[in-house]
């Protein structure tokens, strides 16, 4: 058993890199897939992965931490486990009947991630699944904390009150009150969680300054959505979500100019739901891998939000709400004079968008925000 402490730095080095591997392989899994290839693709994480994931479990093995660094080398090995647990239930996921392996699969995943990044101080080379490439030089000085702080910084869990549902929270670890900063509000999918679905994001708002707010439905999924003896109430989201801005805005010094709305799946769905009811908090709306819904047919007929910036993005190939409708929703609210954009991606089907959030979806609010700031100065 190895014990010193530079035969320790130099293990964890060999961990650390391949653990930065398997993070990186199993976002581009889980936003590739395709519920027809699945067997085909559970196939090529298999040997993509299986001789890193055995090397990983083997090297923690092998070694052992200085006594200062017993309880990060196990919160490190906890990660460690559940990315491997991770990694174990999606390759189990190979139909509808073994969508739970799916979900279980998403949330180790998500709780290795969360255990990883409060170690990031003690893991230089995974710094860099953190940020943007072009960012990885300025990260020293995005993690220098101001001094005499009252408000939390970083990611922060908010529990569930009467008046809301729980949600996730990331401010910049650099946040000072002294600056407005802006905000993307971000809905996860169906039967999903919202600090899972904050990570889809983390890199983009680290790296250009970006605060998160990513909520939790009040039911199962958004209540615009019809559940299995249980009528469609969106109020009930609305309101929750209300709740928690107000609560942002009284705690952080938020940019109201530059507050955007973007949503996967059942939370591209909400995203029209929210943003045209509340057309005036938000800078422009993003729903991804959505549809519309009738619940805002009452706005669209009276032209509500029809100066709202609209960026929707959709998979040619997407097998749960088909890309037809999606292109009549272009068609129809550019023909009601909505400011519309609309990306179509021939390849992608109805997956986790993290490559999408960071290099579509971000721009296109970066530059709205540009145009705001111009056209207020």
């Amino acid at each position: 058993m190895e014990t010193g402490s530079s035969q320790y730095t130099d293990g964890m080095q060999h961990a650390e890199q391949r653990l930065l591997d398997l993070l990186r392989t199993i976002e581009a899994h889980l936003e590739g897939l395709h519920i027809h290839r699945l067997a085909e693709q559970n196939a090529q994480l298999k040997d993509s992965l299986g001789e890193t994931v055995e090397a990983l479990q083997a090297d923690l093995a092998l070694f052992s931490p200085p006594e200062p660094l017993h309880e990060f080398h196990a919160t490190f090995s906890k990660a460690v486990q559940h990315c491997a647990d991770a990694y174990a239930f999606l390759l189990r996921f190979i139909g509808q009947e073994f969508a739970m392996d799916f979900l279980k699969g998403r949330y180790e995943f998500c709780r290795g991630k969360h255990l990883l990044y409060e170690l990031r101080a003690g893991l230089p080379i995974l710094q860099q699944h953190w940020v943007f490439p072009d960012t990885l030089s300025s990260l020293p000085a995005l993690e220098i904390q101001v001094p005499g702080l009252n408000v939390p910084v970083g990611i922060v869990r908010k529990e569930r009150k009467d008046q809301r549902s729980a949600y996730s929270l990331y401010v910049p670890e650099n946040y000072t009150p002294h600056t407005e900063w802006p905000l993307i509000v971000c809905l996860h999918s169906g039967y999903s969680r919202e600090d899972d679905y904050l990570l889809t994001w983390l890199r983009a708002a680290k790296s250009k300054g970006y605060m998160l707010l990513a909520p939790k439905s009040v039911r199962e999924t958004w209540s615009a959505i019809r559940l299995p003896g249980i009528p469609p109430n969106p109020v009930l989201d609305r309101r929750s979500i209300r709740t928690m801005l107000e609560e942002v805005w009284d705690s952080y010094a938020v940019d109201r100019r530059r507050i955007y709305l973007t949503g996967f799946s059942d939370g591209g769905i909400f995203t029209y739901v929210l943003g045209l009811a509340y057309a005036d908090i938000f800078a422009g709306i993003a729903p991804v891998a959505g549809r519309i819904h009738p619940a805002i047919n009452h706005l669209l007929k009276r032209g509500q939000g029809k100066d709202l910036p609209i960026f929707i993005v959709h998979g040619e190939q997407d097998p749960i709400f088909a890309v037809d409708v999606t292109r009549q929703t272009h068609t129809g609210l550019t023909k009601l004079g909505y400011n519309v954009t609309y990306t179509e991606l021939p390849d992608w089907g109805h997956a986790y968008p993290y490559s999408i959030n960071e290099t579509l979806v971000m721009p296109w609010f970066e530059g709205l925000g540009v145009e705001r700031l111009l056209g207020s100065a």
